[in-house]
């Protein structure tokens, strides 16, 4: 994974969780429970720009590819999700994330 895309995908995490990814922290698993919070996430908002939903199983590079755009909006501050939404991907996903983080 290339170092911007790490700090973009950490941008996500940290949006659902403050402070949790520092972008050397960042890795695949990481990245696939992310997409795995932000599809739950989508089914709980309107906002299909933020959460594009293939009809196929995505590859990690497909997978990492928009965790990372959407990195890109969140830092530029475009954050088009509910907050009721991303609290509750955040609760349901919080061990996930920190287990991913860790390697495990």
């Amino acid at each position: 994974m290339r170092s911007d895309d790490r700090e973009y995908v950490a941008a996500v995490i940290n949006f659902f969780w403050q402070g949790l990814a520092q972008p050397h922290s960042v890795n695949e698993n990481a990245a696939k429970v992310m997409y795995e919070a932000l599809t739950e996430a989508q089914s709980c908002t309107a906002s299909i720009d933020l959460v594009p939903r293939p009809t196929y199983t995505p590859s990690i590079n497909y997978i990492i590819k928009k965790i990372a755009k959407i990195g890109q909006r969140i830092m530029s501050g475009d954050t088009s999700l509910y907050n009721m939404c991303r609290d509750q991907v955040a609760a349901n996903y919080k061990t996930h994330i920190r287990a991913a983080l860790w390697g495990l």
